[in-house]
Formats: C-alpha cells, sequence, structure tokens
C-alpha cells in the first residue's frame, strides 16, 4: 500500500496523520507549526514517514521506552489499539505503543517516568508526534536502530477509554523498576506490601497482592536456591502483611527501610511511591517514626547554583501557585477586588496595573447569592465577560467534601489557575473531633494546611478572603481575625484598607514569595465606569518622594545657616521628627540617596552633603531642573 493511501485511511478513521521526514531518525518534520495543521492525503508521499497528531487525533499515547515495561503492560493496562516495532533480528512484532481515546476537552499531562540511573521508562503522552505504520524509525528499545513501525493485528482495533489510564501506567512504570532491585522474595516482599498498604490507601487488599505477585512472577529465579524456596511462600508472606496490618508493632517500614533494602535513593524511592499513591508529610499522624540522615539529605551543592524562575498570576504581586490571604475590615470591598480579579484570570488583562496570566477560575463567593453576585458583576461591567466557575451561598467545609470538590472541578477543566474563598470562615468546620483539644492556632494551622498542600499538589494559587479584627495592633498584619496561623501557613499576606469616609485605599502586600509592596488604590464612583477599584499609584514611591523633598529642604536650610556637612539627627531637628519610624525612615533613604548620588558622602564618618550647588534646590526642595545647570 502507498504511504498516501495510508494517509487516507487515517483520515477517513478520524485521526490526524503527519507527514515525516525518512531522514536523520525518522521521526521529524521541518512543516513549521504542524502541531495545528490538518494534513490531507495528497500532502503525503513515498518518501515520507507516518506520524499521528496525538492531540488533534484526540489520543492519549503511552510509548515503552524499556523492556520491562512491555512485560508489565499487558498485566496492568486496559487492551486497545496497539503499536510496535519488528524486532531487528527475529523480525517479530514487539507491542512498544498503547493509544486510549481522550474523553471531553481535559486529559491527563504529559508524563515520563525515569530509572534511577536517568534512562526513559515510559511516557504518559497526549500531545505531539508518534511515528506509525509503515514507517521506519529508530527505536530506544534496540540502540536506536532503525526499525519498522506496524499495528498488533491480534490486538483490538480501535482505541478505547480508561479512566484509571493513568494509574495503570504509573503501575507499570512502578513494577519496572522494581523487577530490577527485588533480589530476594523475603523482607523485599513483606516491605513492599507495607509500602503499598500505606501509600496506595485506595488499593484494595487484592489489587495489592495481584500487584505484588505479577512483579515476583517476573523476576527470573537464575538458579539461586533461596530465591526459589521463597517465591513459594510469597502468597502467605502478602496475607501475613495485610491481615496484621492494624496491628501497630507488627508494621514494617515505609519507603526509606525499603529503599534502604533494596538499594535505592531514599529520594528516588518516596517519589516513586508517590507515583501510585500519597506519602505522607513527615510528622503527621499517619506518618511513623523517621529518623534522617541530616548530612547525607540535606541540599546539595548543585541545588544552590540551578536556576529557579518564579512564575506569577499577577507579576509581581501574586504568585501562581501557594495559598494566600486577602484580609480587610467589613464592607470595604474585598470581595469586589477578588471578583474583579477572577474575571481578569478568566479573560485575560489587567488588574490594579499589572498583567494577570489567563486560566480557568473557581470562584466561591460564599457572603453571596445569585441575585447579588448578578447585581454585581453587571455594575462591575463583567456581565458579558466569560465567567469563572461561580459558586454561592454554600459548600462543602474542610473534611467535609472541600478538598475533593476542588479536586474534582480540578479534573474537569482545562486549565485551573485560581480558587478563591470567600470567606475561610465559610469552609472552616466548628467543633470537630479532631481539634476540640487544640488552641486557635492549633486549629487554623490545621485546616489552612490542607489547603496549602492542595494549593502545591494541584499546581494552584488559592485566595480566602477574611476580616480583620477590631482591635488596635502596633504591627498591621497582627489586625488579622484569629490567630498567626494565618500569617505563618500563608506564602503571602494581602490587606485592603480603606478611609471610613471617600474613595481611596490602600493594597499591600507580604511574604515570603513576593517582595513587599504598598500601592494607593481608588473605589471609581463614575457611574460610567466599572464600580471597581482601580490602582493610582505605589504608595512606597509616593511617600519616599515626598521624604527625600524633605530631607533636601532641611539640608538646604542647614547648608544656608553654615552647615554643609550634617548628620541624620540634624536633619530630624529641622523637619522635627519625634517619633522613631519616622526617624528611621528618614535615616535609611539618606543611605539610599548617598547610594544613588543624590547626596554626597561627608569628610567625616555618618555625614552627609548636598550634590548639587544649593541654587539647584527650590524652597519646598525639588531639584530645579534647567539646561543652564
Amino acid at each position: 500500500m502507498l504511504i498516501r493511501e495510508h494517509a487516507e485511511n487515517y483520515i477517513k478513521s478520524g485521526l490526524v496523520p503527519i507527514p515525516l521526514s525518512r531522514e536523520g531518525d525518522g521521526k521529524g518534520t521541518n512543516i513549521e507549526g504542524w502541531p495545528g495543521i490538518y494534513f490531507e492525503a495528497q500532502q503525503f508521499g513515498e518518501h515520507n514517514n507516518i506520524g499521528l497528531n496525538v492531540l488533534l487525533s484526540k489520543l492519549k499515547h503511552l510509548d515503552w521506552d524499556s523492556h520491562n515495561t512491555l512485560i508489565f503492560a499487558p498485566k496492568f493496562c486496559k487492551s486497545t489499539l496497539e503499536g510496535g516495532i519488528i524486532h531487528p533480528d527475529t523480525k517479530k512484532l514487539i507491542v512498544t505503543h498503547y493509544y486510549y481515546l481522550k474523553e471531553g476537552s481535559s486529559g491527563d499531562e504529559f508524563v515520563k517516568r525515569n530509572y534511577p540511573n536517568g534512562k526513559t521508562i515510559a511516557e504518559f503522552r497526549v500531545e505531539g508526534n508518534a511515528v506509525v505504520e509503515p514507517s521506519i524509525a529508530e527505536t530506544k528499545l534496540f540502540d536506536n536502530k532503525k526499525v519498522e513501525r506496524q499495528w498488533n493485528k491480534q490486538g483490538k482495533p480501535i482505541a478505547v477509554s480508561d479512566p484509571d489510564l493513568l494509574k495503570n501506567f504509573n503501575k507499570v512504570c512502578l513494577a519496572a523498576v522494581l523487577k530490577d532491585v527485588i533480589k530476594g522474595f523475603n523482607l523485599p516482599v513483606v516491605k513492599l506490601v507495607s509500602c503499598l498498604k500505606r501509600y496506595c490507601q485506595q488499593w484494595s487488599d487484592d489489587e495489592i497482592s495481584y500487584f505484588v505477585e505479577t512483579v515476583v512472577d517476573a523476576i527470573p529465579d537464575d538458579g539461586i536456591k533461596d530465591r526459589i524456596t521463597e517465591r513459594k511462600k510469597v502468597k502467605s508472606k502478602i496475607k501475613s502483611v495485610l491481615k496484621n496490618w492494624d496491628i501497630e508493632d507488627k508494621k514494617a517500614a515505609g519507603y526509606e527501610s525499603f529503599g534502604t533494602h533494596v538499594g535505592l535513593d531514599k529520594k528516588y524511592c518516596r517519589d516513586m511511591f508517590c507515583w501510585v499513591g500519597e506519602v505522607p508529610k513527615e510528622g503527621t499522624v499517619d506518618d511513623r517514626k523517621t529518623i534522617i540522615d541530616f548530612t547525607a539529605g540535606a541540599m546539595s551543592e548543585d541545588d544552590f547554583h540551578k536556576e529557579v524562575h518564579r512564575s506569577y498570576l499577577a507579576a509581581p504581586l501574586i504568585c501562581d501557585v501557594g495559598l494566600y490571604i486577602l484580609a480587610g475590615r467589613p464592607k470595604q470591598g474585598k470581595s469586589r477586588l477578588v471578583k474583579d480579579l477572577s474575571y481578569k484570570v478568566q479573560n485575560g488583562g489587567m488588574w490594579l496595573g499589572h498583567t494577570v496570566a489567563q486560566g480557568d477560575v473557581l470562584l466561591l463567593a460564599l457572603e453571596d447569592n445569585a441575585d447579588s453576585m448578578n447585581l454585581d458583576i453587571k455594575a462591575m461591567g463583567l456581565q458579558n465577560k466569560k465567567k469563572p466557575i461561580t459558586f454561592v451561598e454554600q459548600c462543602p467545609s474542610l473534611e467535609r467534601g472541600f478538598i475533593e470538590s476542588v479536586k474534582l472541578w480540578h479534573e474537569k477543566t482545562n486549565n485551573p489557575k485560581l480558587v478563591v474563598v470567600d470567606t475561610f470562615q465559610k469552609i472552616k468546620p466548628m467543633g470537630s473531633q479532631k481539634t476540640k483539644n487544640a488552641n486557635a492556632y492549633e486549629v487554623d494551622y490545621h485546616y489552612l494546611s490542607q489547603l496549602h498542600i492542595m494549593a502545591k499538589e494541584l499546581k494552584l494559587c488559592i485566595i480566602y478572603v477574611h476580616h480583620l479584627s477590631q482591635a488596635d495592633r502596633s504591627h498591621s498584619w497582627d489586625k488579622i481575625m484569629g490567630s498567626t496561623g494565618h500569617q505563618g501557613v500563608t506564602d503571602a499576606m494581602y490587606m485592603l484598607e480603606r478611609e471610613e469616609v471617600g474613595n481611596k485605599g490602600t493594597f499591600k502586600g507580604l511574604g515570603r514569595n513576593i517582595a513587599g509592596f504598598e500601592m494607593d488604590i481608588e473605589w471609581n464612583t463614575n457611574q460610567k465606569e466599572p464600580m471597581t477599584f482601580q490602582y493610582v499609584g505605589d504608595s512606597f514611591e509616593i511617600k519616599t518622594k515626598e521624604n527625600k523633598r524633605e530631607i533636601f529642604k532641611a539640608m538646604k536650610q542647614l547648608a544656608t545657616d553654615g552647615e554643609i556637612e550634617v548628620k541624620p539627627v540634624d536633619v530630624f531637628k529641622v523637619l522635627n521628627f519625634v517619633k522613631q519610624n519616622e526617624k528611621n525612615t528618614c535615616h535609611k533613604n539618606m543611605q539610599r540617596m548617598r547610594t544613588r548620588n543624590e547626596l554626597l558622602e561627608g569628610s567625616k564618618y555618618g555625614t552627609y552633603k548636598l550634590a548639587h550647588p544649593l541654587n539647584h534646590y527650590d524652597n519646598e526642595g525639588n531639584i530645579i531642573v534647567d539646561s543652564n545647570f
């Protein structure tokens, strides 16, 4: 059959073929923009290989890149459309690729699993190019030799769907690693069962038994007497561990003990079990006593030198992953502020003068009802914009389905970016047995940590709204209602402060992953414009500029009186600064001005002098701009 006929058959089957070059590895194309092109059959010739556009063909592609995966793929994955390669020596077909239907518009992300030595185990692909029959291209399985691609005619002729596909893919990858590291069927099996029981809490006992037995069956005896004897006892060992699981002193150690026993790096071993389950954070109630070698497990020199780039939801104010709090007094506009952010992220645009990353948003406006939300969105001029998923009034509380509900939204969403919870009090459980004997800090830390973990796990930005207390506190962030758990758990804190009378306000932020800022905002009262906050300017810059003028004014006055070189304390006296925070700010600004050559260093330590002659400064401390100077 001609290449063009193959291409035409693919197109008739609803697939999207790509003309590939037979040059090089036989897998590439020089056609610019090919990922978005639907090619026609006449664009293929005998000089071409053929690939499938995985994304446009609405497929999920499992590429088994190692020999071990070829053993386990048929054991754990549902039978589907299978592609393979012709063995270069025996000329037999080896099935190396599985194709599944991608349901709906969303799907899993690209996943690549590696062995401890860095070599690829397998790839889970939802886009890109998959080389198919009748192509001849290189394969990793046989030292990059060029081999013929062919469909497995014995397999199912069409792709099927599988809701557990990623789970099954990860089982294959885990089994592929275990086959190479397990050298005996006594303690390694006991420890493996213990790890699976501990970390894969969604697996049934039968599922654990089948998995372990399948791995053991694939490991050859190699004439080793002990291994032959132990193999006969594998089923009873599995059964014994599962039966005694609830007896505390019978539990075997977790991933560290298993990794040490089979010779796997502890970090790799932990990550490996995370493929198929959830390894609890050390120190939680689900974790067991662990002794850590801090010296061996410490950050390496390379960890300090690798490039790390922060990414933002609203640069540089809010990072795109993490848990954040927006606090403010009642009725000051917090809800409007996060609604505006939600719509700007959903549609793209500017928020408070800063560009936002576009993506999907879950807006949990739990202090609104359908009517109030309707009126707000109309007043904000957002009625005809694309709406975020909006939920009002009630939703499950934490530990009563909230986490699971957000994860369900995440699974059904193409590009999840932001979750807004307005307010935290609406999802905080009241009177939970787990926290009945805890203090306020422990309660807040317990529940907020759940949100923080989910934000990191799902790579989401989660912002929750909270109130300020009525008490007057010396440190502004201590005004946040409740315990300091809100300050401790969150990655950054934001505060909206608004004048009691008027439309002006301040929006400020402080956190571990952002630079502190303070900006002036103003509520828009023009009926023809959206009823939202607008960016006015940077409060810090405005205050600094004003303070610089005061410093210039004071130093000009002192210089006129004959004091050319002055100390900050001399400036304090002229400006009548009494409060320590005023003095500190002035001193720091004089240091900054010296660094920028706006002031010069005096002949005596700790003294400053003006950088320009006196006639360059007016009586208000402004620098006179004159081309004659």
